[in-house]
């Protein structure tokens, strides 16, 4: 497990960042399926295994503060990100939800993307110099 007690402030924050559109967007998702706005080809339950099952993965390294896992994460935001634009460009009456969607998966990378890296150099998880030959 990553100690956190020796976490730089900006670290803190990017990490914190990254928790408030991740959780966000595990929130939203089910409620945004089940309830603000159902599906209307698939069932509820296929939707939601599709889009918030991959959210999924990332979930035990992001509550242990694994930089390689936030790092990796951040594709899996961009997936949303790419989501929620489509979302907001086709569909008139979920531009709000896409929207709100848009807001957490870009704090989500955002965050992941600044914790991986200033985490990775406090812990010293830096890629090794390439050798010139």
């Amino acid at each position: 497990m990553t100690n956190t007690t020796n976490m730089h402030l900006a670290t803190a924050r990017a990490k914190n960042l990254t928790l408030a559109g991740y959780f966000g967007l595990l929130i939203l998702l089910p409620l945004w399926i089940w309830f603000l706005s159902p599906p209307e080809l698939l069932s509820k339950q296929a939707t939601t295994i599709l889009w918030w099952g991959p959210a999924l993965f990332p979930l035990r390294g992001i509550l242990l503060n694994r930089p390689f896992t936030y790092a990796w994460s951040g594709f899996l935001a961009v997936f949303y990100i790419s989501q929620a634009i489509t979302t907001l460009i086709t569909s008139d009456s979920e531009q709000y939800l896409a929207l709100f969607e848009l807001i957490l998966a870009s704090c989500w990378f955002a965050g992941a993307a600044m914790f991986s890296r200033w985490r990775g150099e406090e812990l010293g998880l830096q890629l090794p110099k390439r050798k010139k030959t």
